[in-house]
């Protein structure tokens, strides 16, 4: 049933993506993703390597931190697989493969492994909610027709980080959605994520964690942002805070649904805010393809790197 749900929502997502095609027109794409700037896009993919190494070595970082004695070159092949795994699934669910990785490879227990993810988590949660809220104020002058809901959603979002009882009686209000398949998965999935913030808050207290993970997390959210805005001012001469906010969007929308990689939610939030900044559509859009196309292809390959090598060290 679960590989149906999930072949369903990837049906979906390419549906999405098909449609946004049509619209502007594959020739038009074709022909502007053809007239790309290639050292930009050397540039995007440069600093997305440079994203992937820095997350790495954040792992890495956490990995010593319980006792494990493991080299980094000897590390990046589990990093590699489950960043795969983890960008490939819906809400990054793919990343619990990390922990069985550790207690295989590296005889660290699963429930060490799963608090290296919850800490790392925690981090990218908090940093990714301050960066939407700030884009949320940055943005409002052009969604000068919704002040309050947005206001609204940020109210939502600081009551969530500051009070778990009051962020699960929330939650408790949709349960009356829960006879609903769909949303049922949702709220399940909310109020595990949720236990898993509020776990993380006490997970470590080693003040040298803190050191490094939060100035390595700032920096890898920066990188994400300029491989990003590299790779779509390859065909669209546009703001770096206007490109940064469409990704922030996007992000934030992908975040809502359940549909594999985002695909096609992505591209069309990227779009959609793009337009409201007054940005063509046409270059929109193949920026938008051209940043999906390069970067999960990197992230594919070095994931299939990693995966090669484990399989080699096995042998």
């Amino acid at each position: 049933m679960n590989k149906i749900f999930r072949l369903i929502l990837f049906i979906s997502g390419i549906s999405i993506l098909s449609a946004l095609i049509y619209r502007v027109g594959f020739h038009e794409i074709i022909r502007t993703i053809a007239e790309a700037k290639v050292n930009f896009l050397i540039y995007g993919l440069s600093v997305y390597l440079v994203l992937i190494l820095a997350r790495a070595f954040k792992w890495f970082l956490l990995v010593r931190v319980t006792g494990n004695k493991i080299g980094f070159k000897k590390f990046l092949p589990l990093y590699f697989v489950s960043s795969l795994m983890g960008n490939i699934t819906p809400f990054k669910s793919g990343e619990a493969i990390a922990p069985f990785l550790f207690e295989k490879y590296l005889k660290i227990p699963v429930g060490q492994g799963f608090a290296i993810v919850i800490l790392d988590r925690f981090f990218e949660l908090i940093t990714f909610a301050i960066i939407f809220i700030l884009t949320i104020l940055y943005i409002i002058p052009v969604f000068q027709w919704a002040p309050i809901p947005l206001f609204a959603l940020i109210s939502l979002l600081i009551i969530l980080i500051v009070s778990q009882k009051t962020s699960l009686k929330i939650l408790g209000i949709f349960n009356v959605f829960k006879k609903y398949s769909l949303f049922k998965r949702i709220l399940e999935f909310a109020e595990k994520e949720l236990q898993f913030f509020y776990d993380g808050l006490f997970l470590f207290k080693n003040k040298k964690v803190y050191r490094f993970i939060i100035p390595l997390t700032i920096i890898c959210w920066l990188l994400e942002f300029l491989s990003f805005y590299f790779i779509v001012s390859s065909v669209l001469s546009a703001s770096f805070f206007h490109i940064a906010a469409a990704q922030v969007m996007a992000i934030a929308a992908i975040l809502l649904t359940f549909i594999p990689v985002g695909i096609g939610i992505g591209e069309v939030g990227i779009v959609y805010v793009l337009n409201l900044f007054n940005y063509p559509t046409v270059l929109s859009a193949g920026g938008a393809l051209l940043a999906r196309l390069i970067l999960t292809g990197a992230l594919f390959f070095v994931g299939i790197i990693g995966t090669f090598l484990l399989k080699e060290k096995n042998e």
